[in-house]
């Protein structure tokens, strides 16, 4: 209870005593006249001493008001709302113990209550866990197949809003739909993939309707294959394919539709090379033939031709079939290069591969083969499983043909190729044999594959060769040319699949269900709202006069979810030193923003990341203040809704004189992490926030309007900066 509220009960209460003792005299004058006109010639008489005793005996009374406020009143209060707060928020908050007959026994029960409610509400809260842990692994196995799925999925409901999307469609998507407005890297606002977000944020909304249009046309006719594709550019300024898929109901009523995009920049810039090599290809074939055509006849025109011009026309004739045999070498090389564009490879390190081979050749042959311990560090693109059977299947055939059992191996990098030599005691694999035994299947003893070892090599762009080494006959060698990948080429590896207790933050099919949103947000419920949660860090606490902001940090709450991974957070570079005080407070220095982006290429961004939300912060006033500094240099304008947790604590619990972030998140049982980073202070807050939510439902207050309503009547909210 505030000193303006306690001052207007004490006006209230003495305006009531002083009522009630007029109307007795009255009463005591019409039911006493003769004896009241005696008082009163009495007190008139003494009237100084009535007048003190009067003064004395209202400064009793409001004396003795206070200390019931004091004593009774305010603890009282001040129980009451902490027993609230135990049943509804945070069943682990405890009172502080109190001395006295009346308040001690009082709060030692209600402690005790507290104990066995905490107890219950965990015992229930284990039973409900292990009842829902069934039906969120199937759930959730859904969810983490789809993040891992190879192409990008976006599920979106009937309004266009999103429902799900995995990694991938983040990856591919992120700012694709700002090169199809023609932005672009330097001035590109930054689409954003994110749960309840527009997809349109993310897709081209011309292409996209174009596609819903068709679809519905599709539907209209009945069409057995009501699907629609297109082609957009990717984040990257790729290539994408994005097929457009309807989602039905059960009732076969249309109620959204999956986004499906896969990036297909290397399968047209393989198409193109091959159609072009393949048209170059065909006019050096027609040349060189026609050369050699012309040449014949003119052997068989002129049969008496001098020997010196006969060789000229041989020389002709063999110049250009050396020509055809070059370009169908070509050819080769090329349809090869598509087989292994379409060959699922993934980089390995030679040393890996080494291993592999050495634990296959030592289980399925008992061989032994020797290697260096430090290998250099190499990397190539493979199929593991088929190149290891293959070289096995090689020192296989070795070992039938030379009886060796011990194998050395050595590891060399020359240009972009790496040699990988396998040498035994022996004599060396005649050519013709290698050849047989490259158009065999695989097979090692049990294991085989269902290709020949040309087809596992070309796949590869892998090479072979026998030979034996200078001045030592009694020494083979088999060496293998194989392509290298230098390591900045190296494709992310896929990470494991890890299921989560609950839902992903990039899933909530629960979306499905929402209504479209009403542009009348003071009357929605607060359940319904979408928040963007943020904090600021600055070089000092004047924003008016000169003080920067140099950091800004958020996360989304989405259908009353923390959403940790869609979140901003930015270092700023203000422009000017950070004062030794502010360091000391949120350990940003200068070096810290040296060369990071200014205010203005922030904000734009933060204000797309905040779009269609309402915005929430700890004693917002100051944040909202350093961006409305920023208005007329940034061109930048917040309109959001603003709500402030110092305000709302305020509101639930007025009785409580600290409403700091740190009490708050005491009283509510929340934890802090990162305090006075931006991120770290934009999470606590969301924390606080989603637990006052049920606070403000028991208090009548449902709709953003309601909450509004009420963080305007408290003190906190004259605050100016």
């Amino acid at each position: 209870m505030n000193t303006r509220s306690k001052l207007k009960w004490i006006a209230l209460l003495t305006t009531a005593i002083g009522l009630t003792a007029a109307l007795a005299l009255a009463l005591i004058y019409l039911l006493f006249p003769e004896q009241s006109r005696t008082l009163a010639l009495a007190l008139q008489s003494n009237s100084g001493r009535a007048l003190v005793a009067a003064i004395l005996l209202l400064m009793l009374i409001i004396i003795g008001i206070d200390l019931c406020f004091r004593l009774f009143l305010i603890p009282l209060h001040k129980m009451v709302e902490e027993t609230t707060l135990i049943g509804s928020a945070n069943a682990g908050h405890r009172l502080v113990k109190q001395s006295g007959p009346i308040f001690g026994p009082l709060v030692h029960a209600i402690n005790t209550i507290a104990a066995r409610l905490e107890a219950v509400q965990q015992y229930g809260h284990e039973k409900v866990e292990s009842i829902r842990a069934t039906a969120e692994k199937e759930r959730n196995m859904l969810a983490a197949i789809m993040a891992e799925l190879p192409e990008g999925v976006i599920v979106c409901n009937t309004q266009g809003s999103i429902v799900l999307y995995n990694q991938q469609a983040k990856q591919l998507l992120s700012g694709a739909a700002d090169k199809a407005r023609g932005y672009n890297g330097e001035n590109a606002p930054g689409a954003l993939v994110g749960l309840w977000r527009p997809v349109s944020h993310a897709i081209d909304a011309n292409q996209l309707q174009h596609a819903l249009d068709e679809i519905q046309a599709k539907f209209r006719e009945s069409h057995k294959n009501a699907v629609s594709s297109f082609v957009t550019l990717g984040s990257a300024g790729q290539l994408l394919r994005v097929e457009v898929v309807p989602v039905l109901d059960h009732r076969n009523a249309y109620a959204g539709f999956i986004l499906i995009v896969v990036d297909i920049t290397q399968r047209l810039q393989s198409t193109g090379r091959m159609e072009a090599s393949l048209t170059s290809l065909t006019r050096g074939i027609r040349a060189a033939s026609a050369n050699i055509r012309a040449t014949i006849e003119a052997i068989r025109a002129y049969p008496d031709m001098d020997p010196p011009q006969l060789d000229r026309l041989r020389k002709v004739i063999l110049d250009e079939s050396i020509t055809l045999g070059s370009l169908i070498g070509k050819i080769d090389a090329d349809c090869c290069f598509e087989h292994q564009s379409e060959w699922p490879l993934a980089p390995i390190e030679i040393s890996s591969l080494i291993s592999l081979i050495r634990k296959k050749a030592g289980e399925k042959l008992n061989l032994a083969i020797r290697s260096k311990i430090d290998l250099p560090q190499y990397f190539i693109k493979a199929d593991t499983y088929a190149l290891t059977l293959s070289v096995v299947f090689l020192l296989m055939q070795i070992q039938k043909e030379s009886g060796a059992f011990s194998f050395a191996c050595q590891i060399e990098r020359k240009e972009n190729i790496i040699h990988m030599d396998i040498s035994w005691a022996g004599k060396p694999v005649k050519m013709d044999l290698l050849r047989a035994w490259q158009d065999g299947l695989l097979r090692v003893r049990d294991e085989q594959l269902p290709f020949t070892l040309r087809e596992i090599l070309q796949r590869h762009s892998t090479d072979i060769g026998a030979f034996s080494f200078p001045g030592k006959h009694d020494q083979a060698c088999l060496r293998l040319f194989m392509p290298a990948v230098d390591a900045v080429a190296l494709q992310q590896p896929r990470r494991a699949t890890i299921l989560s207790r609950s839902r992903p933050e990039f899933f909530d099919f629960d979306l499905f269900d929402q209504r479209e949103p009403d542009p009348e947000l003071a009357h929605r419920l607060l359940s319904e709202l979408t928040y963007s949660v943020f904090d600021t860090e600055t070089t000092g606490l004047n924003p008016s006069g000169g003080d920067e902001i140099i950091a800004i940090g958020a996360v989304r709450i989405v259908n009353g979810r923390l959403l940790r991974e869609e979140s901003f957070d930015q270092l700023i570079d203000p422009r000017r030193t950070i004062p030794t005080a502010s360091i000391g407070i949120h350990g940003i220095n200068t070096e810290m923003v040296r060369n990071k982006p200014a205010v203005d290429q922030v904000l734009p961004l933060f204000h797309r990341f905040a779009a269609d939300t309402i915005l929430v912060g700890h004693n917002v006033a100051f944040d909202m203040r350093l961006l409305q500094v920023k208005e007329a240099s940034t061109g930048i304008r917040f309109g959001n809704p603003v709500l402030d947790t110092l305000l709302l604590s305020a509101v639930l619990h007025p009785a409580q004189s600290n409403h700091s972030m740190e009490a708050i998140a005491e009283r509510l049982g929340v934890s802090i992490e990162g305090r006075h980073t931006a991120i770290g202070d934009a999470i606590a807050t969301a924390n606080i926030f989603l637990k006052m939510l049920p606070l403000l439902a028991e208090n009548g207050l449902l709709t953003l309007e309601d909450v509004m309503n009420a963080s305007k009547k408290t003190i906190y909210a004259r605050i100016k900066y």
